[in-house]
């Protein structure tokens, strides 16, 4: 799947406790996985940094689907997509991909 955009959806209000409840979605031109997530208290008043803490453990949810552990499908994210995600500029001259099976062999 080769993501083109990411939306963070209902992490703007807080609950008691100071927990958050919202989904994180990648969306692709073929489809769409929506994962529901549980977020601490915003520890950074960064938006940025808060959203990458986001988008880590949205990744580590669909990287356990078996599609993905078993290495059968891939995570292609759109170079405008990994720019806007970084801390700093860089080059975005090619697609960033990411799979499981990848994973496990840098380990």
């Amino acid at each position: 799947m080769h993501i083109k955009q990411i939306a963070f959806d209902g992490f703007d209000t807080q609950e008691p406790g100071g927990l958050t409840r919202g989904s994180v979605s990648l969306i692709a031109a073929n489809g769409r996985i929506e994962v529901a997530l549980v977020a601490p208290p915003r520890v950074s008043p960064w938006k940025r940094a808060f959203e990458r803490q986001l988008l880590r453990r949205a990744l580590a949810v669909v990287l356990r689907l078996p599609e993905y552990r078993e290495g059968r499908e891939e995570l292609g994210f759109d170079a405008e997509t990994v720019a806007r995600m970084r801390l700093a500029p860089g080059p975005t001259e090619r697609a960033t991909r990411l799979s499981a099976h990848a994973r496990r062999a840098q380990a």
